[in-house]
C-alpha cells in the first residue's frame, strides 16, 4: 500500500510535533519516541514508555525478526508533554 503526498505530510507533520516534545494526547505524556525514526518496525508515530533505566523497550522488525536499531537505547527527544492550550486573541 502506497501513501499519497497527502498522507506522507501528515505522518511527517506529526512526526515533527512529537520530536519537538508535544502530543494531543494524555495518555502518551512521559513517554518518547523512537531514535531510529524511518527504519523503526512501529513507524514513524511509535511512542514507547521508557523502561526505569531510562531506555526504550526491545521492539522488532515482525514477530521474531531483528531487533530495531533504537531497542534498548536512550531516547534523543525529550519526553513527551501536553501541547500548551491556545490563548484567545482579544
Amino acid at each position: 500500500m502506497t501513501m499519497t503526498q497527502e498522507q506522507y505530510d501528515r505522518e511527517q507533520q506529526m512526526r515533527a510535533e512529537l520530536e519537538a516534545g508535544f502530543t494531543d494526547y494524555a495518555g502518551f505524556v512521559g513517554w518518547v519516541i523512537c531514535p531510529a525514526r524511518e527504519k523503526c518496525p512501529c513507524g514513524l508515530r511509535g511512542v514507547f514508555k521508557p523502561l526505569k533505566n531510562g531506555r526504550l523497550p526491545m521492539h522488532r522488525h515482525g514477530t521474531y525478526g531483528d531487533p530495531c536499531s533504537g531497542a534498548r537505547q536512550k531516547p534523543t527527544t525529550p519526553p513527551l508533554q501536553l501541547r500548551p492550550a491556545a490563548t484567545p486573541a482579544p
